[in-house]
C-alpha cells in the first residue's frame, strides 16, 4: 500500500460520524450546495493548517499524518468523542492496513484505500459485504453468535461496537435467563432481540452459556467446569484432558458416483532438448451410478429408456474428437476439446440436488491435474488436498442454481494396485484390460488402418512377466489392422467399466466388514479419501470406546512455562558467576507478579531478571522502526509499549529488574571466550520434548557400492522391523497418565544410581496395566 492520506476523505468521515447531519444535509455539505457552500473546503484547509501540514501538496504520507490528525481531534473533542482510525485496502484482507488511536475509543473512523485514493466508509461491514468486528478484526454473521471473548460485545444483551460492553448504571435481573443487566437499555435489548432465550447464566458458577451450543447433539445443557474443546470437539473439564471421540454413523443423503478415464495424445513436443511432450486429451469415458441403482442392480443397465433422478439421463457417456460405431454408450459428445466438454458436463449437466463423487485411477497425478485446468478456466478455485504434486482430493463447492458439490478423488488411494490387477483381485466379470499403442494416438491416424510397432505400445517399459505376455499377444495380432477411432472408444470405456466394477465391489465388501447391529456399515467411497482413513473410520466407529485413547498434549504433560534455550543457559551462567539461586520456569516455576511473570527471580536480592528475544520483544537496535512487524503479529512499537506498561507495573511491586537482550548476550559471548565455552558445555535443562522420542528405523549401509569379483557372490542381511508385530501383540496404555513432577538434585553416573524403575533417557513406566506414569527429573 502506498502510504498516502487524503485530508478531505479523513474529514468527511469525521463529519459523517459526529456532525449530526441528515442524509440530504450531508450531501449538500460534500457538494458545497446551498448553505454549505465552500464549508467543506474551508474546514479541510483549517485541519491541514492545525496539524502543521503544507497546503496544496498532491500527496501526504499516511504514516506521517494519520497520527497527528487523530491526536488533534482527540484533544479538540476531549470528553465528547474518542477517535480511532482504521484504513482498509482493496486486497480483501480482514486486517486493516493501518490503524491509529487509543485502545479504548467510542468513534471509529473508517477509510478505504485503493489506487492512491481514499474514500470514507459509513459502515465497515460495507467493505466485506457482512458485519465486521473492529476488535476481533474478523467478519461475523449475527451479534448473538459472535465470539464470547470479544472485547466489544456485551455478553448480557449481545450488543456490539466500540461503546460496549454496556456501562454499569442500575442493575436489572431477568428471572428467565438468570442474568443481571448493567442498565435498562441492556435489559430491554436482550428481551426485544430474543437473546434471553439464546443465552443463560449459571447460578452456581456464574458462567454465561449459549443454549444452542449446549443442547446440540443431545447435550442436556450447561455443566459447571466443562468447556468446549476445539481439539477433541467435545465438552469436558479442562483438567481431565482430551480423548479421541468414537464416531457415530450418520444418515446420508443420496449421491452419485462417477468413474472416468481419459486418453491423451503426445505428439506435441514442449521441450525438444528434453523430449518433453504435451498431453492433449482426445477421448474421455464416464459411467454414473448411485447407491439406489447399486442396491437394485440397475447400475449394470443403460438409462436410455428411463431416467434416474440422481444419476441423471445417462449411464455411460463419452467425449471424443472423432465419432465411433462399434462401442455402445448412452450418449456421445463430439468436440474438438473433449476435456472442456467433460468439465462443463460434470459442472452443469447433472442434477443439481445431489453431491457428485468422481473417481479416476492414478488420477491424482494425471487425470485430476488435467481437469483442474478446465475448472480454473471456469473461474472456479477448487479446494485441494495435495502432497507435493500429487492431488488427493479436489473439491468444487456447491453454488446454488449452478453446480452441486463435486469431489474428485484418486481410486488408487483406496485400491493401491494397477487397474488391470483389479479384475482378478475382486473377481470382476469384465473384459481384461487390453494392450493399447499409446504412441499411435495421434491426429494423423484418425480414420486410418495402421499397424503399430512394439515401440508404440511402450513395450520396453513393461515388467518382464508383462513383456512376455505382450510379446505373445503381439505375434498373434500384429497383422490385424488397428483403427484408432474405434479402439479409443473400446479401450477407454473398458477401463471405466473395470474401475466402476472394482469401486462397487470394494464398497460392498467394506459395507460387509463394517456393518453392525446398530448401523449398516461405512460407505468408504463417500466418506474416505484413502484406505488408511477408511480403516481409521472403521476403528473409531466400531471399536474405539469412549474416553479410551488420550490426545497427548503437544508439549507433553509437564505444565511449565516456555523459556528459550539461550535464557536457560544464561541463567546457569549467571548463577555460577554470582553464586546465587535463580528461580526459573524449570526450577520452582517463574515468579508471578500480579498477572505477569518474571523469567528469573533471586529471592535473597529481591531482584528480577528478564531475557528478551529481540524478534519477540522488538529490540530497538534490531527493530528500530515502530511499524516493523514481529513474528507474534504485533508491530515493534506496539510490543515495546506493552512491555513498557508491563514493566511499569512490575516495578511497583519489586525494587529492581535487570533486562538482558538477546543481542547483548550474543555480544558478551563473542567477547568472553570463557563464557562461550561454558554455554557450549551447558546441558538443556528444559522439559522433555515428547517428539524427541519419535525416531523411526534407520538404515546404515557399511558400503554403498561393491562390484563382485570373479567367484564372488553378493548378498545382504535385512533386519525385519518388529514395529508391526509389537503394535499387534502389545498392550497399550489407555487414558491419561498420572503425572509426577520431581524437582530433585541427582548425581547419577551409573544405572544403579537410578532408584526409579525407568531408564535415565526415558520418561515412562507402568504402575499397573491400565495406568501410565510419566516421571520428570529436573536437574539443578
Amino acid at each position: 500500500m502506498a502510504k498516502i492520506i487524503a485530508f478531505s476523505s479523513h474529514y468527511t468521515t469525521l463529519v459523517h460520524n459526529i456532525g449530526g447531519l441528515s442524509r440530504s444535509q450531508f450531501y449538500d455539505y460534500l457538494h458545497s450546495r446551498y448553505g454549505s457552500r465552500n464549508k467543506f473546503k474551508k474546514e479541510t484547509y483549517e485541519l491541514i493548517k492545525e496539524v502543521g501540514a503544507t497546503y496544496g501538496l498532491k500527496e501526504y504520507a499516511a504514516e506521517d499524518w494519520v497520527g497527528p490528525v487523530v491526536d488533534y481531534w482527540n484533544n479538540k473533542y476531549n470528553g465528547k468523542f474518542t477517535f480511532k482510525v482504521f484504513i482498509f485496502g482493496s486486497s480483501g484482507n480482514y486486517k486493516p492496513k493501518n490503524k491509529y488511536g487509543p485502545e479504548i475509543y467510542d468513534t471509529p473512523l473508517i477509510l478505504y484505500y485503493d489506487n492512491k485514493h481514499f474514500d470514507g466508509v459509513q459502515k465497515v461491514g460495507n467493505i466485506f459485504g457482512q458485519s465486521y468486528c473492529l476488535s476481533c478484526e474478523m467478519v461475523y454473521s449475527k451479534p448473538k453468535e459472535h465470539a464470547a471473548k470479544c472485547r466489544s460485545r456485551c455478553l448480557k444483551c449481545s450488543q456490539m461496537g466500540p461503546k460496549f460492553p454496556c456501562k454499569k448504571e442500575n442493575f436489572y435481573r431477568c428471572q428467565d435467563c438468570c442474568k443481571t443487566f448493567e442498565n435498562l437499555d441492556c435489559f430491554l435489548h436482550h428481551l426485544n432481540c430474543g437473546f434471553c432465550k439464546n443465552s443463560k447464566q449459571c447460578e452456581k458458577c456464574g458462567e454465561i452459556w449459549r443454549v444452542a451450543i449446549n443442547t446440540y447433539k443431545g447435550r442436556k445443557g450447561h455443566v459447571c467446569n466443562e468447556k468446549y474443546c476445539a481439539k477433541c470437539g467435545d465438552y469436558h473439564d479442562p483438567k481431565r484432558g482430551c480423548y479421541i471421540k468414537p464416531l457415530t454413523p450418520k444418515q446420508r443423503d443420496p449421491y452419485r458416483l462417477v468413474a472416468f478415464d481419459l486418453e491423451t495424445m503426445q505428439h506435441k513436443i514442449s521441450n525438444p532438448a528434453k523430449q518433453q511432450r504435451i498431453h492433449e486429451t482426445n477421448f474421455i469415458a464416464a459411467k454414473i451410478v448411485c447407491p439406489k441403482c447399486i442396491t437394485t442392480g440397475e447400475w449394470k443397465r443403460s438409462l436410455k429408456n428411463k431416467i434416474c433422478k440422481v444419476c441423471g439421463p445417462h449411464r455411460t457417456i463419452t467425449f471424443s474428437q472423432q465419432p465411433y460405431n462399434d462401442t455402445n454408450t448412452d450418449h456421445k459428445i463430439i468436440s474438438q476439446n473433449p476435456l472442456e466438454a467433460f468439465a462443463l458436463w460434470i459442472l452443469y449437466d447433472l442434477p443439481n440436488n445431489y453431491d457428485t463423487y468422481v473417481y479416476s485411477h492414478f488420477g491424482g497425478r494425471f487425470d485430476m491435474v488435467l481437469v483442474f485446468e478446465k475448472l480454473y478456466n471456469q473461474n472456479l478455485n477448487p479446494e485441494l488436498i495435495m502432497k507435493g504434486n500429487k492431488l488427493y482430493e479436489m473439491k468444487v463447492a456447491k453454488r446454488p442454481n449452478s453446480n452441486p458439490n463435486i469431489v474428485f478423488r484418486d481410486s488408487y488411494n483406496l485400491m493401491p494396485m494397477a487397474l488391470a490387477a483389479l479384475v482378478p483381485i475382486f473377481g470382476l466379470e469384465v473384459e481384461d484390460k487390453p494392450f493399447f499403442p499409446h504412441l499411435s494416438n495421434r491426429p494423423e491416424n484418425y480414420g486410418k488402418r495402421i499397424f503399430p510397432s512394439k515401440e508404440d505400445y511402450l513395450a520396453d517399459g513393461m515388467m518382464p512377466a508383462k513383456r512376455r505376455e505382450f510379446d505373445t499377444w503381439y505375434e498373434e495380432n500384429k497383422n490385424t489392422p488397428f483403427l484408432l477411432d474405434e479402439a479409443l472408444a473400446s479401450y477407454c470405456t473398458n477401463d471405466v467399466e473395470i474401475l466402476m466394477c472394482a469401486l462397487i465391489a470394494f464398497r460392498n465388501e467394506f459395507f460387509e466388514t463394517t456393518k453392525r447391529a446398530s448401523h449398516n456399515g461405512i460407505d468408504a467411497l463417500r466418506e474416505c479419501m484413502t484406505i488408511a482413513s477408511a480403516c481409521m473410520k472403521h476403528f473409531r466407529t466400531n471399536h474405539l470406546q469412549k474416553e479410551h485413547l488420550a490426545i497427548v498434549p503437544e508439549r507433553g504433560y509437564e505444565n511449565v512455562d516456555n523459556q528459550s534455550l539461550l535464557a536457560l543457559k544464561f541463567f546457569q551462567w549467571y548463577r555460577e558467576e554470582n553464586n546465587v539461586e535463580i528461580q526459573t520456569a524449570h526450577w520452582k516455576g517463574e515468579k508471578s507478579i500480579g498477572k505477569y511473570k518474571l523469567d528469573g527471580w533471586i529471592e535473597e536480592e529481591q531482584l528480577g531478571i528478564e531475557v528478551n528475544g529481540c524478534a519477540w520483544h522488538g529490540c530497538k537496535d534490531c527493530y528500530p522502526r515502530d511499524n516493523m512487524i514481529l513474528p507474534n503479529g504485533l508491530t515493534a512499537g506496539k510490543k515495546r509499549q506493552k512491555d513498557k506498561e508491563r514493566m511499569e507495573y512490575i516495578l511497583t511491586q519489586v525494587k529492581e529488574v535487570k533486562v538482558f537482550w538477546q543481542c547483548e548476550i550474543e555480544k558478551m559471548l563473542r567477547r568472553d571466550r570463557d563464557m562461550k565455552k561454558k554455554f557450549d558445555n551447558y546441558l538443556d535443562e528444559g522439559s522433555l520434548e515428547i517428539r524427541d522420542c519419535f525416531f523411526g528405523g534407520r538404515t546404515g549401509p557399511l558400503k554403498l557400492f561393491h562390484e563382485a569379483k570373479e567367484g564372488e557372490k553378493i548378498s545382504y542381511y535385512d533386519v525385519t522391523s518388529l514395529y508391526p508385530f509389537t503394535n499387534f501383540i502389545t498392550n497399550y496404555p489407555i487414558g491419561h497418565p498420572t503425572v509426577h513432577n520431581l524437582n530433585e538434585e541427582v548425581n547419577w553416573t551409573t544405572s544403579a544410581d537410578n532408584k526409579y524403575q525407568l531408564a535415565l533417557n526415558e520418561s515412562i513406566c507402568y504402575s499397573n496395566p491400565k495406568q501410565l506414569i510419566f516421571q520428570f527429573f529436573l536437574c539443578n
